[in-house]
């Protein structure tokens, strides 16, 4: 993992998810350019999907050619933490890929607000449905690696593309999921995306329980195919 080793102008939240990746797409189409990557190590009880899956995070932030920082958060104290770690790389601005949750907004902004770095959220709003159709006629594949109800555990592994979208919207309907997973219905590792030079594909290795979370799959990185 390559750590920052100067000032950066832009840092981006990434959990190696679709919606990260996607942020950092759009925040380049409005002409902001990421220099460093940063991933939360949250404090909760339950396993993350995404620390769980730490090593493919790593993995495709050396594939974007981006450096790669860790913030630790402690409960009560995750403005202070971010805010500290922002202020440490010396950031301008932060890039995040929120959509609907509100208390992630105001999360950020007070830990910007804090160091003085502007909040760019190019997600924000959006309409989810169209949002995820739109992100995946850009080039963003993502692969399930969790899900809120142990009674989709057969989505698990499940690569979502051009190919199967429609019907992958149909199943979120069908459950009652919001499209986007915005309700933590289930979360993501992207395996394509304009911004990587290779595409991936990933098998399941375990399942975990997340108690009233559902569970999480722990992923290993099967192949790659260079020049997408």
């Amino acid at each position: 993992m390559r750590a920052v080793e100067s000032a950066v102008a832009t840092v981006a939240l990434f959990s190696g998810g679709k919606d990260s990746m996607y942020s950092i797409m759009k925040a380049k189409e409005l002409g902001v350019d990421v220099d460093a990557l940063l991933f939360v190590r949250p404090s909760f009880q339950q396993p993350s999907p995404h620390e769980l899956n730490a090593h493919a995070v790593v993995a495709l932030a050396e594939d974007m050619g981006l450096p790669l920082e860790v913030v630790e958060l402690r409960s009560g104290r995750e403005n202070e933490a971010l805010a500290e770690k922002l202020e440490e790389l010396g950031a301008e601005t932060l890039v995040a890929g929120d959509v609907l949750l509100e208390e992630h907004l105001e999360w950020h902004e007070k830990a910007c607000r804090r160091v003085g770095v502007d909040l760019l959220e190019p997600l924000f709003k959006h309409p989810t449905r169209p949002l995820l159709r739109k992100m995946v006629e850009d080039g963003v594949g993502f692969t399930v690696v969790a899900v809120k109800s142990t009674s989709r555990a057969d989505l698990l592994g499940v690569e979502v593309s051009k190919d199967n979208l429609e019907w992958f919207i149909e199943v979120c309907e069908e459950e009652g999921w919001d499209p986007l997973g915005e309700g933590g219905e289930y979360h993501t590792l992207v395996n394509s995306s304009p911004l990587l030079h290779s595409s991936y594909r990933y098998a399941v290795v375990e399942v975990v329980s997340r108690g009233a979370y559902g569970c999480a799959a722990l992923m290993s990185i099967l192949q790659h195919a260079e020049g997408v």
